[in-house]
Order: C-alpha cells, then structure tokens, then sequence
C-alpha cells in the first residue's frame, strides 16, 4: 500500500514535468512559393509595433543564441546569408508565452472508522486536485519571400521555450527544436499534373 502512496504522490510533479519538457512542431508552407529558387537569407527588420507586444521579451541572450543556431541550421542545409544586396528569403522569429494550468488528483483509499451510533463506519475514497501553473513558450519561426513580403515558411514549436534549468540546457534543447524546425525546409516539390 505504501508503494501506491508512493506513486499516488508522485504523479502532479510528473504530470507537470511532462506538460514543461514536450514539446510538438508543426508546419505550414505556401505550395505555390518558389524554394527551389531560394538560396540566399538575412534577417527580417521587424517594426516598432512588434517591439511593443505584451508576449514579445527584450532577452538579448535568448535572441543571440536563437539567432545563431537558426542561421547555423540554414547554413548547413545550403543557404547563405547575405547583408548586402537583396536575399532571397528573410528569417524572423518570435517567442510566445502564456500561462498554463496542470490540474493532477490524488486519490486516497477508503477508510473505516467507529461511528458513535454505528460500530464500524466506511467512507469512500476521496482524494484531492493540485492546480499547477506554469509559463509555457513557444517558438515561431517565419520565412518571408524577399519580393514581395509574403510568408511562405512558418514552423512552430509549441512548448520548446519551457523549463531550461541553465544556459548549456537551453543550448542543447534549443539546438535540438531549431533543428527539427526546419528539418522539411524547404518543402518537396509540388508534384506537376498529368
């Protein structure tokens, strides 16, 4: 019994490690956007009022290390940045974060007791809800065709701005979740019709 106690109260903190640590990547693309002729990037400029957004964070560390490791990704699938000129595709990212709540319950065994009018008494199980709140963040990873300003690459990682315990780990993960990012950059070609 002592071990199901022991499990039992272990499950809010696995529950919420779970909800911290995953994280899911999804895609979106424009079939019609021209990959095949794209080799070339540089960063987009964002303007003044995407500086100003409540979920958009001023961390110098977390942009540099962001930047670095998408432009080393880029880099090794064939890409090149440029700073003169015009790219062919410009690269912005953004973080996003919201609170989640994780709720856990732990359960408790029935009990028997003596009641006064009753000689043995059995109560239900019962147990109790743990609410745990925590910050969640999400990257956002935008390609924009250079012509003309329109998005034709996005992925997101929902999750992967969650629980780094310190900057090696948040190396390691973030290295990890860019690279799975833009692992299907840039997409198959469109198959032609009959």
């Amino acid at each position: 019994m002592k071990t199901w106690h022991a499990v039992a109260a272990a499950i809010p903190a696995l529950v919420l490690l779970a909800g911290c640590v995953g994280y899911s990547v999804r895609y979106d693309y424009d079939p019609a956007a021209p990959f095949a002729n794209l080799h070339t990037f540089s960063w987009y400029q964002a303007d003044a009022s995407a500086q100003e957004r409540p979920d958009r964070v001023n961390d110098s560390i977390m942009d540099r290390r962001v930047r670095r490791l998408v432009e080393a990704e880029l880099t090794a699938r064939g890409y090149q940045r440029v700073s003169e000129g015009t790219p062919d595709f410009l690269v912005a990212y953004h973080p996003v974060f919201r609170d989640r709540v994780v709720a856990s319950t732990i359960p408790a065994d029935p009990w028997w007791g003596y009641g006064w009018d009753r000689p043995w008494l059995y109560g239900p199980p019962a147990g109790f809800t743990e609410l745990e709140v925590y910050r969640e963040g999400s990257l956002v990873l935008d390609l924009v065709d250079a012509r003309n300003h329109r998005l034709i690459w996005q992925a997101v990682a929902e999750g992967a701005l969650t629980g780094f315990r310190d900057p090696q780990d948040a190396e390691e993960q973030l290295g990890r979740t860019v690279k799975k990012m833009l692992e299907r950059f840039p997409p198959p070609p469109r198959a032609s019709g009959p």
